[in-house]
C-alpha cells in the first residue's frame, strides 16, 4: 500500500500495532508467571504432604535368645492419616571407622564385613546372605516388622579373635538405616539402638528406643 493512499483507519491500525504487540507480550509474561506460581504452590503442597506422611517408628531390641541372638522390632506408630506402608528396608550401618585396605585385605573384604555388635541373620526375615540388609513387605500402622539379629564374628585377619572382637563392641549401639516406602515415595531414618545390659538377659533383655 502506498503511503499516500492510507486513510485514517489505516493510520490508526499502524499506530495501535505496537500497543497490541506489547499487550500480547504482557499477557504471555503474566501467564508464565501464573503458571510458575501454580507449580511452586503444587511443589510446596507436595513437600508438606510428604512431611505429614513421614512414618513414626519405634525400635526395640528383644534378646529372645541371649546372648547370641534376638529380634529387632520396628513398630509403625503413625501417622494417623496413613493406614499402611508398602515396604521397609533395614540396613545395618558400620561403626563409622575409616578402614583402609592393605596388602592382605581388600576393599571388598572390608565392605562385606559388618563392623558392629550385631548383624541381620542371613536368609532370615528377608535378610541378604551377608546379613547387611533386609527387606519386607507392607504393614499397617500399629503393627511391627520383625528382624532376627545375631552377633557378628570377626574377619579372619582381625587380631585378638572372638573375645577381643566382642570386647571392642561390648558397649557399642546397633546402628541402622531404615527406609519405608509408600507408592513412589520413601522416607529414610538413621537410628541407633543400645545393647541391653548383660544383667537384663534373664528377663529377655528388652531395649526400646
Amino acid at each position: 500500500m502506498n503511503i499516500q493512499d492510507m486513510n485514517l483507519a489505516d493510520w490508526t491500525a499502524v499506530l495501535l500495532a505496537p500497543v497490541t504487540v506489547t499487550g500480547a507480550v504482557v499477557a504471555a509474561l503474566a501467564w508464565r508467571t501464573s503458571a510458575g506460581v501454580r507449580r511452586d504452590q503444587a511443589d510446596a503442597e507436595q513437600k508438606r504432604r510428604h512431611r505429614e506422611m513421614r512414618p513414626e517408628l519405634h525400635l526395640a531390641l528383644d534378646m529372645k535368645w541371649p546372648p547370641e541372638a534376638g529380634l529387632l522390632v520396628v513398630k509403625l506408630m503413625g501417622p494417623r492419616d496413613v493406614e499402611r506402608y508398602d515396604r521397609i528396608r533395614v540396613e545395618v550401618r558400620d561403626d563409622g571407622k575409616n578402614r583402609q585396605p592393605r596388602h592382605d585385605v581388600t576393599a571388598e573384604q572390608i565392605r562385606l564385613q559388618v563392623w558392629g555388635p550385631f548383624r541381620l541373620r542371613p536368609g532370615t526375615d528377608g535378610a541378604d546372605h551377608d546379613g547387611r540388609a533386609a527387606e519386607q513387605d507392607d504393614q499397617a500402622v500399629t503393627d511391627s516388622w520383625l528382624f532376627t539379629v545375631e552377633r557378628t564374628t570377626p574377619p579372619a585377619w582381625y587380631s585378638g579373635g572372638d573375645s577381643a572382637w566382642r570386647s571392642d563392641y561390648a558397649d557399642e549401639p546397633l546402628r541402622f538405616r531404615i527406609e519405608v516406602g509408600l507408592g513412589d515415595q520413601s522416607w529414610v531414618e538413621m537410628q541407633e539402638v543400645p545393647q541391653p545390659q548383660r544383667s537384663a538377659y534373664e528377663d529377655g533383655g528388652l531395649t526400646v528406643v
